[in-house]
């Protein structure tokens, strides 16, 4: 049963999740030289912020996750800025963007976990076979994991050959994640192109992850153009990887 988006879960847990990041920078952004420590604090926020939407909705929310950790990413941006906490003394500019804006999409998968254990301690999931679930949270965690495995062997043949440049890797991921989209779409049964295209979108932020805090420490590369453009290569390239599975299982069972 498809449910409306409810307003008052993700208002609250925009509320929440607003006055955690404030608190948690104001707690730890001064006694650090590094963004290291208060950005794990700030991501704790938004898991306690998702099992918030978790407990307190009913059924499964796919919305509410997403809106509020978007919300919560652009007011704390303001608030964090204006704080100026000693942590980011020494990142200024397009740095300090690229930095915030990775931070927002690791707290809105955080936030979506968190929604998931919250939605699992309420017993959404306690559910009979027969239910139809709105989305296969298993297929997303498995296309992720073979996406990411997939990324880091080429990633790894790829700066063997032609050093550590941007350009490869993201030909390495891109193939990544569409292997994820096709085993997604061609091993799960019915349709799971969402699923694919969630799982693409996870896999490109780890992705980041791995080269921002390895590759690029100082965040000379990167960019927060470059960031929306993963975003849209990987949900591109899991979307054409969905469908072409889906079309080959398909074509299997006939």
């Amino acid at each position: 049963m498809v449910q409306s988006f409810d307003f008052k879960v993700a208002s609250v847990s925009t509320l929440v999740g607003i006055i955690l990041v404030s608190l948690m920078t104001w707690l730890t952004g001064n006694d650090f030289g590094s963004p290291v420590f208060p950005f794990m604090a700030i991501l704790s926020a938004y898991i306690i912020s998702g099992m918030l939407i978790g407990l307190i909705s009913k059924g499964e929310t796919i919305a509410e996750p997403g809106v509020a950790s978007i919300l919560t990413g652009v007011i704390s941006y303001i608030i964090i800025s204006a704080m100026a906490p000693k942590c980011l003394i020494h990142i200024q500019g397009d740095a300090l963007a690229v930095n915030m804006v990775l931070l927002t999409l690791n707290g809105i998968i955080l936030t979506f976990a968190g929604a998931w254990a919250g939605e699992k301690l309420q017993g959404t999931y306690e559910m009979k076979q027969e239910e139809t679930q709105l989305i296969e949270w298993g297929w997303i965690v498995a296309g992720t994991i073979i996406g990411v495995a997939t990324s880091l062997i080429l990633s790894n043949i790829i700066i063997k050959i032609y050093d550590a440049y941007l350009t490869p890797l993201f030909i390495s991921l891109t193939i990544g994640i569409f292997v994820t989209g096709l085993i997604v779409g061609l091993r799960s049964p019915g349709i799971t192109v969402k699923e694919a295209a969630f799982a693409g979108i996870l896999t490109a932020i780890i992705n980041l992850d791995i080269f921002k805090f390895t590759l690029d420490p100082d965040t000379t590369s990167l960019t927060v153009l470059s960031l929306i453009g993963t975003l849209i290569l990987g949900l591109v390239a899991a979307l054409i990887g969905g469908v072409a599975g889906e079309r080959l299982q398909v074509n299997n069972e006939e």
